[in-house]
């Protein structure tokens, strides 16, 4: 009877011009195993994931932290010697939730890509070992150690360098056409040496920028820009919170009418949270004051070729990156103080929020209020030095924002690295 029952209606579908039972798509079912995979989200701007993916296939990478068994919340900060410290944070969910961990691990500054990758991969291994054990059992999980080298001996490390680090550099471009032609140098070199209890930044750096243009009545616009800065930074670690320092340096810029400018000034700074925590959180307060000896190429609309004003400055800084998103916000207010109503103000950050499953949502800008143009040369410009920007306009505010939201929907699953027709399915 059963069987009737059946034909008929299979009669019936293929009468009404649906799909016989034969041809219909069944639902798709996933059924893991009793000792499935943990779920791992990997929120790090800064790593390989196809890499990751294919060397660490014992777990399933998911797109949503919302379904994660593991959240691996990866932050950064340069090291003294000009590497990474990625600090990876372990975050249990679910099945594990409050399970928590977390390592860290340095890459070099000569580090090649490849090397970083690996060792972000060794750590990451080593990470979600401790969930993977509690997921699968004991007894799949294979663990080896390698030998200790037998040559080795345990001594302190002599550093000749002295913790110095140094890096020159030197860039340039160039570009043209018929009507107009650029080219760009830029040159710098730096010198950090970075302690517990010290930190010592110096730099340098040096640009010439020329521009040509041919006019619309066959002349020749040239523009030419010329830079220079060396900066230093001296700061002495004074606890968990605090920390003093000075700041410093000289320059020249012809866009801003500066043949010369020397500025020094003795800072504070307090945190509100242990530096130990700065990969994760921070909210700073800074304060300094100090002169700036400045020297104008021409006269300036106060009518002087150089003068000397006392200058203070409060900034702070707030950022975090937490699992519900990231922030990083700017600000800072400074005046003369012989004349407060030269003052200059600003704020500017980025924010990046998770909302809800698969929807994220990102802006960020800068808003600067501005009345300390001291160095405005008085003499007019031409419309042709206006429109290539070769000297600093007056004004009186400045801005710039960006915003998006993203959503993202589908399969949770993020295994598969297909690297054909490349990473976007494209031809180049």
């Amino acid at each position: 009877m059963r069987a009737v029952v059946a034909a008929l209606a299979a009669c019936t579908l293929t009468c009404l011009g649906g799909a016989s039972p034969l041809s219909a798509q069944e639902p798709v079912v996933v059924t893991a195993p009793a000792t499935a995979p943990i779920n791992v989200f990997l929120d790090c701007d800064r790593c390989d994931f196809d890499y990751l993916r294919t060397e660490i296939s014992a777990v399933n990478w998911v797109r949503d932290r919302q379904v994660a068994d593991v959240h691996v919340l990866v932050s950064t900060q340069s090291t003294g010697a000009g590497g990474v410290e990625y600090t990876l944070a372990f975050l249990g969910r679910r099945r594990f939730n409050e399970l928590d961990d977390s390592l860290t691990y340095v890459s070099k500054p000569a580090s090649v890509d490849d090397e970083t990758r690996r060792g972000l991969a060794h750590v990451i291994k080593l990470g979600l070992a401790r969930y993977v054990v509690r997921a699968t059992g004991a007894e799949r999980v294979t663990i080896s150690f390698a030998a200790p080298d037998a040559t080795s001996t345990a001594k302190v490390v002599r550093d000749p360098w002295n913790y110095w680090v140094f890096r020159t550099a030197v860039n340039g471009f160039g570009n043209g056409e018929t009507s107009n032609r650029s080219r760009f140098i830029f040159s710098d070199f730096s010198a950090n040496r970075i302690t517990e209890n010290w930190k010592t930044n110096l730099s340098f750096n040096v640009s010439y920028d020329e521009s040509t243009y041919e006019l619309s009545d066959g002349e020749r616009f040239v523009n030419v820009q010329r830079n220079y800065g060396v900066e230093f930074l001296q700061v002495k670690s004074m606890g968990q919170h605090w920390s003093a320092g000075m700041t410093g340096g000289v320059g020249s810029s012809t866009y801003l009418n500066e043949r010369r400018v020397l500025r020094f000034a003795p800072a504070i700074e307090y945190n509100f949270f242990s530096y130990k925590e700065s990969t994760r959180r921070q909210l700073r307060l800074q304060y300094s004051v100090g002169p700036a000896r400045y020297d104008y190429q021409d006269t300036t609309i106060f009518l002087k070729m150089r003068e000397t004003v006392p200058v203070q400055s409060l900034a702070a800084a707030i950022s975090a990156r937490q699992p519900w998103g990231s922030v990083s916000i700017n600000s800072e207010a400074r005046n003369f103080i012989d004349d407060p109503s030269k003052r200059f103000m600003s704020v500017g950050g980025e924010v990046s929020i998770r909302i809800i499953k698969g929807l994220n949502f990102n802006v960020g800008g800068q808003v600067s209020s501005i009345h300390d143009q001291i160095y405005l040369a008085k003499e007019d410009l031409t419309d042709e030095q206006i429109l290539v920007r070769q000297r600093q306009l007056a004004t009186s505010y400045r801005y710039f924002a960006n915003f998006g939201v993203s959503y993202t929907f589908g399969s949770i699953l993020n295994n598969v690295v297909n690297p054909r027709f490349g990473s976007n399915g494209g031809c180049c």
